[in-house]
């Protein structure tokens, strides 16, 4: 996900240095704190404790996505602030995503595992940046529901099955990051990871305390120790989450970028409103113009790829630092 640099109209390619293991790190323990997966692209996020693993991110996460009737175009809460406002609740027993909002008489329920042929509809294309996506029409309620939401013409669309989406712009070289990285409606890579330390020093700079949430991070990481400084993830190159159970066997994530901001930062969460004093964007752009490719663009959070899928990730996970190294965004040629 770089969405402040492609909303910007910048093409990015992160240029890596090669990573260096090591061999001291692990004294720092980090622990998994949070866990959201934004099942529909733009909205608000389920709150998990546990959770497989997928190509494509945490379960769920983003395969579906809003698009405009008219145009083809995604549509996000930069376009629609108040999407900011609908809420998701995921039901694995009952196989059932719920999207509710107060504004809305009803509740919608879809699939939670929607199958071609019954659930799925027609075939549409859909440009996520430089990405050609395809996703199959949710059906004339689910499109009914946004659009009244909205006030605009909506198709909700579900990630077609069949097809594949390899990140492939973005992705360091193999001897910093060794696999193909998938997404579904993702800006760009699977995961986006944030960490409370760094959080905690943008409240000290900006003029409204933000949430992890602001963000939208997949994985928050939590640390009690006091020598580890703000962006400390910046450096990171791949870590590890460390398995307690017999059955079970620890893996690894490889850190590819940074998280160049975009404006939904400056959606008011509890309103769907966008700032209209720029904040927290603007003070951002003061201190976290950071990125030696694009000094132009502000960025907190770090994108990132799954060794492999199958894994499970759970709320209070220790992770490692096993290899650090240099991140820069740059234009390709």
């Amino acid at each position: 996900m770089l969405p402040g640099a492609v909303a910007s109209g910048a093409q990015y390619a992160p240029r890596t240095e090669s990573s260096v293991p090591l061999t001291d790190d692990a004294s720092t323990v980090w622990k998994v704190s949070a866990l959201y997966t934004y099942p529909v692209k733009s909205c608000q996020a389920a709150v998990l404790r546990k959770s497989l693993v997928t190509e494509t991110g945490l379960a769920y996460d983003r395969l579906w996505i809003l698009t405009d009737t008219r145009s083809g175009r995604f549509v996000t809460q930069r376009q629609v602030p108040k999407l900011a406002l609908v809420r998701v609740s995921i039901d694995e027993v009952g196989g059932i995503l719920e999207l509710s909002a107060e504004s809305m008489p009803t509740t919608l329920r879809l699939p939670l595992h929607p199958q071609l042929g019954t659930d799925l509809g027609e075939k549409f294309k859909v440009r996520v940046w430089y990405d050609t996506v395809y996703g199959c029409c949710c059906g004339d309620s689910a499109n009914s529901w946004f659009t009244e939401f909205t006030g605009k013409p909506i198709r909700l669309l579900y990630k077609d099955p069949r097809e594949q989406r390899l990140v492939s712009r973005y992705v360091p070289p193999k001897d910093v990051c060794p696999v193909v990285p998938q997404s579904g409606f993702a800006d760009v890579f699977p995961f986006h990871i944030t960490t409370n330390v760094s959080l905690d020093d943008v409240n000290r700079h900006v003029p409204r305390p933000l949430k992890q949430q602001n963000f939208r991070p997949n994985i928050v990481l939590t640390t009690d120790s006091p020598a580890v400084p703000p962006y400390d993830e910046e450096t990171w190159k791949r870590i590890e989450f460390i398995a307690h159970a017999s059955s079970s066997s620890s893996w690894s994530m490889f850190i590819t970028s940074r998280t160049p901001r975009c404006t939904m930062p400056n959606v008011d969460l509890k309103t769907g409103v966008m700032s209209t004093d720029r904040e927290p964007l603007e003070s951002l752009r003061k201190f976290r113009c950071v990125d030696p490719g694009q000094p132009k663009f502000s960025c907190f959070g770090m994108q990132a790829a799954p060794q492999q899928a199958g894994q499970s990730i759970y709320v209070g996970q220790t992770v490692c630092v096993r290899e650090r190294g240099f991140h820069s965004l740059t234009e390709p040629l």
